[in-house]
């Protein structure tokens, strides 16, 4: 898997340099991390194990009023957008940015079809 993890981490630094975005990863469900491009002074665990937490409850919330579990969530504030997205059913992807646009989305959509060929 090493060849696929750094097949990854250039996916990322790619997608953060084209989109804006200040960090991203590929997380287990688990919240692993497998693949990332944070900034230095970030913990990419705590990263990882957040983004899977905020998953795990909204699938719980989901679960409860009997509707399908969410492949993809976005959470807007002043301070950005965090953008979790499912790449496979072991695997989603998470980044922030300062702010949505065209470009975010769509570097989003070509990231996650290009992160399926690591990981499937």
């Amino acid at each position: 898997m090493p060849v696929a993890v750094e097949g990854l981490r250039k996916l990322l630094q790619d997608f953060n340099t084209r989109s804006g975005a200040k960090m991203s990863a590929i997380v287990s469900r688990s919240g692993v991390p497998v693949a990332w491009v944070l900034p230095d002074e970030a913990q990419v665990d705590n990263f990882a194990t957040m983004a899977a937490t905020l998953l795990g409850a909204l699938e719980v919330i989901y679960a409860t009023m009997k509707a399908a579990t969410p492949t993809h969530v976005t959470v807007e504030s002043e301070g950005g957008i965090l953008s979790v997205r499912e790449v496979t059913g072991k695997m989603f992807f998470v980044a922030m940015a300062t702010r949505r646009s065209p470009q975010l989305v769509k570097s989003i959509e070509e990231l996650l079809l290009r992160a399926k060929g690591f990981l499937t």
